[in-house]
């Protein structure tokens, strides 16, 4: 068959692997110079590997990405990092039952409480029945009011802002289900990766076209594009058998025509915010107790998370920088997407000297990035709208990050996805 892949993020780019190596003859569009959607990454002068514009790891259990990985030949890097919680203008590290029953503003009961909950919902394999109650209805009634207010209140309001009461406790769950506590990343960073992805693609007959934007896409007779180059006011029309449209939902409905009303209001209503990540290149290191990710728990912070990568990554590899994200999830019409990185350091700022009061003074640069589709919002029942990869027009398929389900979004589920829609294609 012939099929088009709009997007060359891991989503796109899974599935197109797994149907050359069906010797399906497979094009893929994308409108940036590179491959990797939001795992897209940059390289600094003087650094030998790229560097994601917002935050990634994998977790050793994230089969589909790490088999991908084994299965092309590429070298993936296992460390156990630090994480902690900064509240009340103090770190406390807490990644591990040990350092929960540690946590010394709860008392030892409201820590083995948090830890109990904690414990029941790692080795649950059920969702289906937490899928219908709210995790900010929940949580208080089982794992206490102070430990929730504490620490999971404020992480759910500088994640999902005014969504924050109305998430999924089975969101809350696959967040703990999946998570290790040692991590992984692939040698050289997202970036490469991709690329050497691209290049197993194509040396199986896989065609992919960068700087490729599709401003239409239609099924009548055949399944159908148009595309151009960026900037380029000529459009090429191609027909194929099948298309996978793997950009947000939002954008698809932009560009699909002949899409029924229902259709549109009903992909229409899923919601999902932003992200932000202002990157710090410094030349000391920004952390004085090794943490890699800091989740701030403080409802009123300027920022959500403080994730000093070179503490989970060997700062070698970047030119001896020290790289800290500064990273945030906001609506697209929130101030956040307005500011320049000048703004936006300023106001995160005196935040960041609560934590390390000499850090400017290790500045070597920073840069700023924004994406407009970073995280979907999970409500209770998200199941019963969850988007099916069948749409209603002919032998056209949606397969994106807000299809994961039960699971959040990231890489590892991106590939999942794409194997999932490349077998359905080839069934």
């Amino acid at each position: 068959m012939k099929i088009a892949i709009i997007g060359a993020g891991f989503t796109g780019l899974s599935a197109a692997f797994e149907l050359v190596k069906k010797n399906h003859d497979v094009s893929v569009f994308e409108k940036d110079l590179k491959p990797g959607g939001l795992a897209i990454g940059y390289q600094g002068r003087g650094w030998e590997w790229s560097l994601e514009k917002h935050y990634h790891h994998w977790f050793t259990n994230d089969n589909s990405i790490l088999n991908l990985a084994k299965e092309i030949n590429y070298e993936i890097i296992i460390n156990r990092p630090k994480t902690s919680v900064f509240i009340k203008n103090n770190i406390y590290q807490l990644d591990s039952p040990t350092t929960v029953l540690r946590f010394p503003l709860l008392s030892f009961f409201e820590r083995l409480k948090m830890s109990t909950v904690i414990g029941l919902l790692k080795y649950d394999p059920f969702w289906k029945p937490l899928e219908k109650y709210k995790a900010s209805v929940m949580l208080p009634k089982f794992m206490g009011k102070k430990s929730y207010e504490m620490i999971w209140k404020p992480l759910f309001i500088n994640k999902f802002g005014s969504f924050a009461d109305d998430v999924s406790l089975a969101w809350f769950w696959a967040r703990i289900k999946k998570r290790t506590p040692s991590l992984a990343y692939p040698k050289g960073g997202f970036l490469n990766f991709a690329t050497g992805l691209v290049e197993e693609i194509e040396k199986l007959g896989g065609k992919i076209y960068f700087n490729t934007e599709i401003p239409e896409l239609s099924s009548k007779e055949k399944p159908q594009i148009k595309f151009r180059r960026v900037g380029n006011s000529k459009l090429k029309i191609e027909n194929f058998d099948a298309i996978i449209v793997t950009i947000p939902s939002f954008l698809f409905l932009k560009i699909a025509t002949g899409l029924p009303r229902e259709y549109k209001e009903a992909l229409g209503k899923l919601k999902s915010l932003g992200a932000t990540n202002l990157i710090l290149r410094l030349n000391k290191p920004f952390f004085n107790d090794s943490t890699y990710w800091l989740s701030v728990c403080d409802k009123n912070a300027p920022v959500m998370a403080i994730v000093e990568h070179t503490n989970f990554m060997d700062k070698k590899n970047y030119n001896n920088e020290h790289l800290v994200y500064l990273g945030n999830y906001k609506s697209i019409d929130d101030d956040y997407f307005k500011m320049t990185k000048k703004q936006m350091l300023k106001k995160i700022d005196p935040y960041l000297k609560k934590i390390n009061p000499e850090y400017k003074k290790s500045i070597i640069n920073y840069e700023l990035f924004k994406a407009p589709f970073a995280q979907p919002i999970i409500p209770v029942n998200y199941s019963k709208i969850l988007p099916p990869f069948i749409t209603p027009l002919n032998n056209v398929y949606l397969a994106n990050i807000e299809q994961v389900y039960p699971w959040d979004r990231g890489t590892n589920y991106a590939v999942e996805l794409g194997n999932k829609v490349a077998k359905l294609i080839i069934k």
